[in-house]
């Protein structure tokens, strides 16, 4: 792994079949796949309920945002997820910038984005 992140993985700890993914450091092009093998590690092992707690993310480039959004359509064909928790406001405003607030769901907390699995339905895109 890079330096400059660390990618940490917590299973069922929020709520049974929820994996939490906790991110701190820089999401870059040089650690941007760091993350890529946890999200792709998840999906092969049917883990679709997904969240992404950056509140140790100062920085993300357009490579780990398309991280992030590349395995959207696949996990929720299945049902599932993937929302953010904790994102520092300079991380927001690039996201919401980007129009991501039209893709993904984004929360205050770790619990509050695990709450939201049940019964809710994923932000659809825009056409």
């Amino acid at each position: 792994m890079a330096d400059n992140i660390k990618v940490s993985l917590s299973e069922n700890k929020l709520a049974e079949g929820i994996s939490e993914v906790r991110v701190d450091g820089v999401i870059d092009t040089l650690t941007a796949g760091d993350l890529a093998e946890v999200m792709e590690s998840l999906i092969h092992r049917e883990r679709y309920r997904i969240v992404i707690d950056l509140a140790g993310v100062d920085y993300i480039s357009s490579a780990g945002w398309g991280i992030i959004i590349s395995h959207i359509k696949e996990v929720r064909s299945q049902e599932g997820d993937i929302k953010l928790a904790n994102m520092v406001p300079d991380v927001y405003e690039i996201f919401e910038l980007l129009e991501f607030d039209n893709v993904l769901k984004v929360f205050g907390s770790v619990s509050d984005a695990a709450s939201d699995f049940n019964g809710s339905n994923p932000v659809k895109k825009k056409d």
